[in-house]
């Protein structure tokens, strides 16, 4: 973490628990508090209740699937990786494949780091004469990408089931692009399972196939969670689909965002969301975390698409952040090994927008790569905690934690009620 040297200022209402999402009272959180009441009546001694009897001291009994915050409201208190290691496995609907990152038990040994190529996006004819395109002694290896401290196919967590994150990748993209930022979700408590969007992912918009409609991707989410919900394997009974969040880059977080719409999500976060489905936006909790000076989806768009939703919502916009800083494609541009930054060196010309939005957020100017992940990851998982009803702390919430980095930070609430505040302030 570094050391703040600036204070980004923050613009928000007195800090208030966002409402519960309506579907947060599921049978097994009845039947946890039910087990809690009755300990109580039997041994008298609930946590919570201190020796000098203080009736407004109270403890939030989690259970054992959610970890304890590591913080308050103004620690970013989810900035690191969670206590769960993490496994990945792959999934797959009738026409396309789901990645899922999972909660994993302890004690993994001799089991390789899981790795993915980028060729892996491409369509299997491209993928197989890619290699060949390399430069003169740069071998394939080169466009491996490294899922640091993530295990595939490993025995599960016995601390379950977990809530569900559903993850819509960004246009142009695919399943895996976003892997660094889906394993620091997993590590805290949940089970994220990413779709394929055939409709729209980089082997879609290579070969000229691109279909642009956004009710397909909602309706993918939702497959996802049957999916996940009824597989077995290392996923077998983990998750809990009754507590579903949905979290979105880009074209994906207008996914994300449209979901709310859906009785079956609960919360959603966009990440630089392009946008949200026409319609009126239900009372669900929302964040948005936009990237200053994105070129594919500037901040006006963002903070249009922000007012337009229902409180509760917040809204975090990140100086030197740019449109791919939520992924893992600005490590690889930095190292000179992804794959567009190879075939430009080659003399493979690429419309002038598409290399450019590439390699946004990942220029020497932008910010820290791994920085920007920390602040992405701390609010996502404190929203995603939060408006599932698993933490009524308000942990990484608070006004103070933009304070927590060295990097302006924006960040407005709306909680709804007569103190709410929509005008945004500058970092």
């Amino acid at each position: 973490m570094q050391t703040p040297t600036s204070s980004p200022t923050h613009s928000s209402p007195a800090h208030s628990s966002p409402a519960r999402s309506s579907r947060s009272g599921t049978a097994r959180r009845r039947a946890l508090v039910a087990v809690v009441v009755a300990a109580c009546l039997i041994g008298a001694a609930c946590g919570g209740t201190s020796e000098s009897s203080d009736p407004t001291t109270t403890t939030t009994t989690l259970p054992a699937s959610v970890p304890p915050a590591p913080g308050g409201p103004d620690d970013p208190a989810f900035a690191a990786p969670g206590p769960f290691p993490v496994g990945v496995t792959t999934l797959e609907l009738p026409d396309r494949k789901v990645e899922v990152w999972y909660p994993a038990a302890d004690g993994i040994t001799g089991v390789p780091v899981a790795t993915y190529s980028q060729l892996d996006a491409l369509p299997p004819d491209l993928a197989a004469l890619a290699p060949g395109l390399l430069p003169q002694g740069v071998p394939p290896e080169v466009l491996t990408v490294t899922m640091t401290d993530t295990f595939r196919d490993v025995a599960p967590s016995t601390s379950g089931p977990f809530p569900l994150v559903l993850f819509s990748h960004g246009f142009g993209s695919f399943r895996l692009d976003a892997s660094a930022l889906a394993r620091g979700m997993a590590s805290w408590g949940f089970v994220v399972a990413a779709p394929d969007h055939l409709e729209r992912n980089r082997a879609a918009l290579i070969t000229g196939q691109v279909v642009r409609e956004p009710s397909r991707d909602v309706q993918v989410l939702l497959d996802t969670i049957t999916l996940v919900g009824g597989a077995g394997g290392v996923l077998a009974g983990l998750t809990d689909t009754e507590l579903v969040g949905a979290v979105g880059h880009s074209a994906g977080g207008r996914a994300a965002l449209s979901a709310l719409s859906e009785p079956q999500v609960d919360v959603a976060v966009g990440w630089a969301a392009a946008g949200r489905d026409d319609v009126p936006a239900p009372p669900k909790p929302s964040m948005n975390i936009a990237a200053r000076v994105d070129v594919l989806v500037p901040i006006e768009e963002v903070e249009q698409t922000y007012a337009g939703l229902a409180a509760p919502k917040r809204l975090v916009v990140i100086d030197g952040a740019g449109h791919n800083s939520f992924t893992d494609l600005c490590l690889a541009v930095r190292s000179g090994t992804d794959l567009i930054g190879i075939a430009q060196s080659i003399g493979f010309q690429l419309p002038e927008s598409l290399a450019a939005g590439a390699v946004d957020g990942c220029q020497p100017e932008a910010i820290d790569t791994l920085t920007g992940w920390e602040i992405t990851q701390s609010f996502t998982v404190a929203q995603l905690r939060e408006g599932l009803g698993l933490d009524d702390s308000g942990a990484g919430l608070g006004a103070g934690v933009v304070s927590a980095w060295d990097i302006p930070i924006e960040y407005v609430e709306d909680l709804g009620g007569p103190a709410a505040d929509t005008s945004g302030a500058g970092g």
